[in-house]
């Protein structure tokens, strides 16, 4: 009678142990599937507005290399008639003509002289509508910190890397702003020239490097 009493029920006890051991392989396999699904769920997310600041910098950079270059060019049209001295030897009504169609890029004083003078006009070079453009990163910098990137397949986060840290373009921004800074002491036709130069051949280094920044932004939208 005592040893029945002391005898284990062990089929109940292993179906009891199995039972429970499954019960929390299946818990922990639904907390790693809704961690996974949240992951993924971020990373979609933070994709789509990594794209949307990507095609906003993108447009920013070529638009602001074509107009650049169409002031640059404006300068340079304007220059094949002043003197080294930087003043302008066209005619009055010429001299209207580009102030009126120039605005804060160019303009010419023609201040009427002392009696007895011969007209001159200087020059005065404003490079305020050649700029350099701020790209934008908040979205970038999130992903980061918010570690969505980790969750991205490996080539989304090779392209997005590129398009966000291309040095050359990053270079060529930093250049023009150092030579932009240089044309408030411009004062002779020498030295403008020399420095439109340099600036219009960095940006023709601009437009060659957005030609492959364009190919990652395109590979990029092909894997939305």
């Amino acid at each position: 009678m005592r040893l029945s009493r002391l005898r284990i029920d062990w089929p109940n006890h292993i179906i009891g142990f199995f039972s429970a051991l499954f019960g929390i392989l299946i818990a922990f396999e639904l907390d790693q599937w809704r961690e996974h699904a949240s992951e993924l769920k971020l990373a979609k997310t933070a994709f789509e507005n990594l794209m949307k600041e990507v095609d906003i910098n993108q447009n920013i950079l070529h638009e602001n290399v074509n107009v650049n270059l169409k002031s640059i060019h404006r300068i340079q049209e304007v220059l094949t008639k002043v003197d080294k001295n930087l003043i302008f030897k066209g005619t009055r009504s010429e001299a209207d003509s580009i102030n009126t169609g120039f605005g804060k890029l160019l303009f010419i004083d023609t201040t009427d002289p002392a009696p007895g003078l011969r007209p001159s006009w200087p020059v005065h070079i404003g490079m305020s509508n050649i700029t350099v453009p701020s790209l934008q990163t908040s979205a970038w910098e999130s992903a980061k910190a918010t570690g969505a990137l980790n969750s991205m397949p490996y080539e989304k986060v090779v392209s997005l890397s590129f398009v966000y840290n291309d040095s050359r373009i990053i270079d060529e921004l930093i250049q023009i702003r150092a030579l932009l800074r240089k044309s408030d002491g411009m004062a002779s036709k020498s030295e403008l020239v020399i420095l439109l130069d340099e600036v219009e051949r960095s940006h023709k280094v601009l437009e060659t490097e957005l030609t492959e920044y364009d190919l990652f932004v395109n590979m990029l939208e092909a894997m939305d």
